[in-house]
C-alpha cells in the first residue's frame, strides 16, 4: 500500500485561483493606471494612459489564461497552461525583484520594506515556485 504524494487536484485548483487572482490585479491595476492618465491636473497623462494599455493588453490574454486553467484544473485535468503561466509569473516576479534591489539602493540604507515592488514581487515569485513545483511533481512518472 504506497501513498502518492503527488498533489491532488486541490493544489492546482488553488495554484490556478491564485494565477486568476494575479491576472484580476493586474487589470484593475491598468484600470487604475488608464484612469489616473485622463484626470485634468495629471502631468503624466500619455505616459500613464499608455502604460495601463500595455498593461492590460497584456494581462487580458493572462486572465484568460488563468480561467481556462482553473476550469481543466477543477476538471483533474492539469497541463502546460498552468505551467506557462507559472513561469511567466516567475520571470515577472524576478523582474521586479530586479527593480526592487535598484530601488532600495536609493534609500540609503538597506530597507527593502519601504518599497511598493517588495510585496508584488514576493506573491509572484512564490506564486510562480508553487506553480512549478505542483506540475513539475505532478509530470514525474510513478514509482512503487
Amino acid at each position: 500500500m504506497g501513498y502518492d504524494r503527488r498533489p491532488g487536484g486541490g493544489a492546482r485548483s488553488v495554484v490556478s485561483l491564485g494565477h486568476l487572482l494575479v491576472g484580476g490585479a493586474a487589470l484593475v491595476f491598468a484600470g487604475v493606471l488608464v484612469v489616473a492618465g485622463r484626470g485634468p491636473s495629471a502631468e503624466l497623462d500619455a505616459v500613464f494612459t499608455g502604460l495601463g494599455l500595455w498593461l492590460a493588453l497584456a494581462a487580458m490574454p493572462f486572465t484568460c489564461s488563468a480561467v481556462f486553467g482553473l476550469r481543466r484544473a477543477r476538471e483533474g485535468r492539469g497541463g502546460s497552461l498552468s505551467l506557462i503561466l507559472s513561469i511567466v509569473e516567475l520571470v515577472v516576479g524576478a523582474a521586479l525583484a530586479a527593480a526592487l534591489a535598484v530601488a532600495v539602493q536609493g534609500y540609503g540604507a538597506f530597507e527593502p520594506w519601504r518599497s511598493p515592488l517588495l510585496l508584488p514581487s514576493a506573491v509572484l515569485v512564490a506564486l510562480g515556485l508553487a506553480g512549478l513545483r505542483v506540475e513539475v511533481v505532478a509530470r514525474r512518472p510513478e514509482t512503487h
